[in-house]
């Protein structure tokens, strides 16, 4: 793609490569919404010097003696100035929210295999669950599976955190901490953290990313060997990244398992008002 423009009866033209198109085009409809004269050249200098929208707004902010270099042409700070302030109001939308939770103790013992949301049971996990489809996606931690897709196959497995203590491992690895990976504990945690890294990277846009809050609802006995070994520190995300922990932070769902089962039916419940129009769903 060329984008051409023509000063003072001087042509002038920039190419796009493939791999920047998203940005010029994504640059080219957030200047147009947000009523700015909307020069080709303009946006597609920006999309060539810059790989994704915020290093593009950050870019556009640095100013110097009044203006700015991007790509081959110097730009006055009005211009680059509306530019990124078009491009915050844009990013100035809803975070991407999603949630983790724990597997369940209680489990069907069929044979064979199905999607991991029908293998586990109980009101604990039938709260936790209903939770996890209140945002935008979630994901499940397991003892035995790292980190699950709700609709991943599984088979009848026994297994939490306290099993892989003292467990040796033959691994060069490093956790997120920094530590070696020495037990199976550590190997479990090292997978959860690639898990969750995966996760967001599969849910975000490089190039137009929404922050991202992410919601870690896990008891004791599985957050706090993760927690230990830096797993949610070192997560990141192409926009702003925040990682809450409600099981221990929301003060109604404190004390144990009937307090989250009594905090997350309520959120549940308030949602499931939200959707009727404000009205209680009817039993």
């Amino acid at each position: 793609m060329v984008a051409r423009e023509f000063r003072g009866h001087v042509s002038h033209a920039v190419a796009v490569d493939a791999a920047d198109r998203d940005l010029y085009e994504l640059l080219i409809d957030i200047l147009a919404e947000a009523g700015e004269r909307v020069r080709g050249s303009f946006a597609a200098n920006v999309a060539t010097a810059y790989d994704t929208l915020p290093e593009a707004m950050r870019g556009l902010r640095d100013i110097y003696r009044g203006g700015t270099e991007i790509g081959d042409r110097w730009y006055g700070m009005s211009i680059t100035l509306r530019a990124a302030r078009a491009i915050d109001d844009h990013r100035d939308r809803d975070p991407l929210r999603l949630a983790a939770v724990g597997c369940s103790g209680s489990k069907y013992e069929d044979d064979g295999v199905m999607p991991a949301r029908k293998r586990y049971k109980g009101a604990y996990w039938s709260n936790k669950g209903g939770y996890g489809q209140l945002r935008d996606d979630w994901r499940v931690i397991s003892a035995e599976h790292d980190v699950l897709h709700p609709e991943t196959p599984i088979e009848y497995y026994e297994r939490t955190p306290d099993d892989w203590r003292g467990v040796p491992v033959d691994s060069d690895a490093r956790l997120p901490s920094g530590d070696t990976v020495d037990t199976r504990l550590d190997q479990w945690a090292l997978n959860v953290h690639e898990g969750l890294v995966a996760w967001i990277d599969d849910v975000t846009d490089d190039v137009d990313p929404r922050d991202v809050e992410l919601e870690v609802l896990l008891g004791q006995q599985y957050r706090e060997p993760l927690e230990q070994r830096g797993v949610f520190d070192a997560l990141s995300a192409p926009g702003d990244l925040t990682v809450s922990f409600p099981f221990q932070e929301v003060e109604q769902a404190q004390g144990g398992m009937f307090e989250q089962i009594g905090w997350m039916s309520d959120e549940i419940a308030a949602a499931e008002v939200a959707t009727d129009g404000g009205e209680p769903r009817a039993e």
